[in-house]
């Protein structure tokens, strides 16, 4: 029993590192994404002018009214990118920090980090600092955490149904 103790320590400790390890990765991907390359050949620039919008969901609206005016990629991105880039977020910070394991945590702590990086974005002037990106991350970073919360129970329902099959 002791023996198993420690292996699962030890398994628990390896996939910590590994999700810290995939963190730094993803992350560092995302402050590349976010503040030199878009996508498709935009690239940012710093611009003289500070561009933000502070009008919670005008941005979300102005995309889904008017798809058929605006490029995909550009509505596309926009929306669905913003909150796919921050579904790791909600995905590995539960596994690397076991007081990020609620979803109180996870909505704070992605909205925080997402509002820091507009707040920057906004400094530097590159792209437009929008509530609407903070939106999107945030519920980004809830979805991940929602999906984290589903493969944990298919796991846990298939170690429990291998054991009894022991």
């Amino acid at each position: 029993m002791n023996l198993r103790i420690n292996n699962a320590k030890r398994i628990n400790i390896v996939i910590r590192i590994t999700a810290g390890i995939f963190f730094c990765m993803y992350f560092s991907f995302l402050l590349y994404r976010l503040f030199f390359y878009a996508y498709g050949q935009y690239f940012r620039f710093s611009s003289g002018e500070i561009s933000y919008n502070l009008i919670p969901f005008k941005t979300i609206l102005n995309y889904l009214n008017n798809t058929s005016l605006i490029d995909f990629d550009i509505w596309f991105f926009n929306l669905f990118g913003n909150v796919c880039a921050f579904m790791p977020m909600g995905f590995l910070l539960p596994v690397i920090f076991p007081g990020l394991q609620s979803f109180r945590a996870i909505t704070s702590v992605t909205f925080f980090v997402s509002f820091a990086l507009e707040i920057v974005q906004l400094w530097l002037r590159l792209g437009i600092a929008d509530i609407d990106d903070v939106i999107l991350n945030t519920l980004g970073g809830t979805l991940g955490y929602f999906l984290l919360i589903s493969v944990h129970k298919i796991v846990e329902q298939a170690v429990k149904v291998k054991s009894k099959s022991m």
